[in-house]
């Protein structure tokens, strides 16, 4: 029996198996794919909504080993690309015991700890952490027409603009996801964002998951000069394959329509266990990450400690409350 089982090798994984590894704990980590596979799976050339220099490092894993001192690393907001090689070296320099390309179905309560279902076998393990992140579940608006709708798209298919040339896109949403994607098309193909609600920046509001970094600006101006067309607090409330129609009573056709809408939490199964979700249906977890069931911790953006810690540097520091919790119980 392990003394702890990881499930989800991003960030929160990994880091908490390096706290795990320095102290001489017996763990073992499984990644459904390679490490940090969600992030592999995100579009290129994302940047990064948290700087990472000197002084200002909202997005290492530890100070000790910052993404910004590996050679090339765009600063001041690293690429996508920068953080993915960043925590793949960060795993191998560190020897951390992952075992990729292995995915975790479901868990038990098993006398002592827990049994894990795994695609190489049933491990079993006294303590269970779940850091699968909270990106897992694509959540797409309750829009009538919008189910099974060929001409829809989640974001998080988007790949690339030039697939979108010269076409009249609708994007669903009013946060960083949105704008980037409306940037990204806009010149390339007709676009017109729509939000349920006023457009929020972050440089009027100081919050984190408002509009922020190089996509407020740009979009400001592409609103400006009507590069980009902007439905605000005028909502979808019907589709009919191309055609859309808005709470204002009008209706426009486009070519394809694209949610920005952004995702449900969601983990695997637990046998005989209830762990009990929050209204936004995110764990309810202690203040050191464990759930309802004894003995089952969620860290990374899974684990809601706060509004902040759907951000890398929002869940950084809570990682290392769930490894001495459980340290302290070893």
């Amino acid at each position: 029996m392990r003394d702890v089982i990881i499930v989800g090798g991003g960030p929160g994984g990994l880091l908490l198996g390096h706290f795990l590894e320095e102290h001489g704990i017996d763990y073992q980590l499984f990644e459904r794919g390679k490490i940090a596979q969600s992030w592999r799976l995100m579009r290129h050339g994302m940047k990064l909504l948290s700087p990472a220099v000197p002084g200002v490092d909202w997005t290492s894993l530890t100070l000790k080993y910052p993404l910004w001192a590996l050679h090339g690393v765009q600063r001041p907001f690293p690429t996508r690309e920068d953080f993915l090689c960043y925590i793949d070296a960060f795993a191998r320099e560190h020897l951390l015991r992952i075992v990729e390309n292995t995915s975790v179905a479901r868990a038990a309560v098993a006398p002592g700890g827990f049994s894990v279902e795994t695609s190489a076998g049933q491990v079993s393990c006294r303590f269970l952490v779940v850091a699968t992140g909270s990106l897992s579940s694509p959540a797409y608006p309750d829009i009538p027409g919008i189910a099974s709708n060929p001409y829809v798209i989640h974001s998080s298919d988007f790949v690339h603009c030039m697939t979108y040339s010269g076409r009249r896109v609708l994007i669903i949403g009013g946060g960083n996801s949105a704008a980037e994607i409306a940037i990204e098309l806009a010149g390339t193909a007709e676009v017109t964002l729509c939000t349920r609600s006023p457009l929020r920046y972050f440089s009027g509001t100081g919050e984190l998951e408002d509009i922020r970094g190089s996509s407020e600006s740009t979009l400001k101006e592409c609103l400006r000069f009507r590069i980009i067309a902007l439905r605000e607090s005028d909502p979808a409330v019907g589709v009919s394959g191309r055609r859309v129609r808005f709470e204002s009573g009008e209706e426009e056709e486009f070519d394809r329509i694209l949610c920005a809408t952004g995702y449900r939490p969601a983990w695997i199964p637990v046998d005989g266990g209830d762990v009990r979700a929050d209204e936004d249906g995110y764990p309810v977890i202690s203040r050191t990450g464990e759930s309802s069931v004894p003995g089952l911790y969620f860290c990374g953006s899974l684990a809601r400690f706060n509004r902040r810690c759907a951000f890398i540097h929002g869940f950084r520091n809570y990682v290392e409350k769930v490894f001495w919790d459980i340290a302290d119980r070893l």
